[in-house]
């Protein structure tokens, strides 16, 4: 089968896929190789290149009579946080302040915590968005992001800005209630955050809600 089907058949139209994230045993090619391949496939207008490392099919719409383009919200997805098979990232900061309403702020600059990140914190750009890229203080899965996100919230007191804490409390309750993870992962987690963090875990009602798995009160 031709590289262009391969890759069709795993990922199909208009889905980045990003070489970093790709292992060597995925396709049968060294990585290098791969490129070269997805090179060619840009250089016959069969593939498109979105930035250095990403690339996809595009998809050919009959009204607008043009293909279809993919954004640069699914790529930083795809980049930093996740595929349709693993879980690698998560929003931070602000953004995620904003996203549980516990902020009105708007950030300049996204917050990501990923694994993709060899270094503690740089700064990339992602066509004409900024992101500021941190790296996990543990692996991070689909069944224990909420909980990391909701612990650097604590740690940093980004979520103190604009409500209560009985407000921010409810809140962040109520996000980790389809947590599944047990006690002891639990704390095995908080474990890897300073001190500080445990303290707003205990003084908000959050490390109740945590251990004794009482996320609905």
């Amino acid at each position: 089968m031709a590289m262009r089907e391969i890759l069709l058949d795993e990922y199909g139209y208009n889905e980045p896929i990003v070489t970093t994230n790709i292992s060597e045993r995925s396709f049968g090619l060294k990585l290098d190789s791969l490129r070269r391949n997805m090179n060619r496939l840009v250089e016959k207008k069969e593939m498109v290149r979105f930035s250095e490392g990403v690339y996809y099919f595009p998809k050919w719409n009959e009204v607008l009579q043009q293909n279809t383009q993919i954004s640069e919200q699914v790529v930083i997805e795809r980049k930093y946080i996740q595929d349709k098979r693993k879980r690698y990232g998560y929003l931070a900061g602000l953004a995620l302040a904003n996203q549980l309403q516990l902020t009105t702020q708007v950030p300049m600059v996204l917050e990501i915590v990923t694994e993709n990140n060899a270094s503690k914190k740089r700064t990339v750009i992602v066509k004409n968005t900024e992101l500021t890229l941190k790296k996990s203080r543990v692996p991070i899965t689909f069944e224990n992001y909420k909980i990391l996100q909701v612990l650097d919230l604590l740690t940093d007191k980004i979520a103190y800005n604009e409500v209560s804490k009985e407000v921010m409390t409810r809140k962040l309750i109520s996000y980790l209630g389809d947590i599944s993870l047990s006690a002891e992962q639990v704390i095995e987690i908080i474990s890897k955050y300073p001190s500080k963090t445990s303290k707003e875990l205990i003084e908000t009602g959050l490390y109740h809600a945590l251990i004794q798995g009482q996320r609905d009160i």
